[in-house]
């Protein structure tokens, strides 16, 4: 009888121990996610149209992971984390590009009215 109790009894502790190994909460990747969509925004992609997509994506996908941590579905949910980083730099990235485009044509403009090059 000794045996039997001892045997359920690890087992019981392997099943706790296992239980309390599950993925941890992507605190970090959540709090990186979110300043890359404050930074995709700061950098007006919300007025570029492509950028926009993917800002909005990235702003879907933080509200996603943060749902899927309060259900308890962390590996999910760091990559939704994962996906909203990307989505949130690459709006960023379009931003900035469709910036110094526009910077450039404005060069080219005044380069091309000024007095000099006549």
């Amino acid at each position: 009888m000794k045996k039997k109790t001892l045997c359920y009894v690890g087992a019981i502790a392997v099943v706790a121990s296992v239980g309390c190994a599950s993925y941890p909460a992507p605190t970090e990747h959540l709090a990186s996610s979110m300043a890359a969509v404050r930074a995709a925004q700061e950098t007006g992609a919300a007025n570029v149209p492509k950028a926009q997509l993917y800002l909005k994506l990235a702003e879907e996908q933080t509200a996603q992971a943060k749902q899927l941590i309060e259900d308890g579905n962390n590996e999910r949910a760091d990559y939704m984390t994962l996906r909203a980083y990307n989505d949130a730099t690459l709006a960023m990235a379009i931003a900035r590009q469709h910036a110094a485009r526009a910077q450039a044509e404005q060069a080219t403009e005044a380069n091309k009215s000024s007095p000099s090059h006549r």
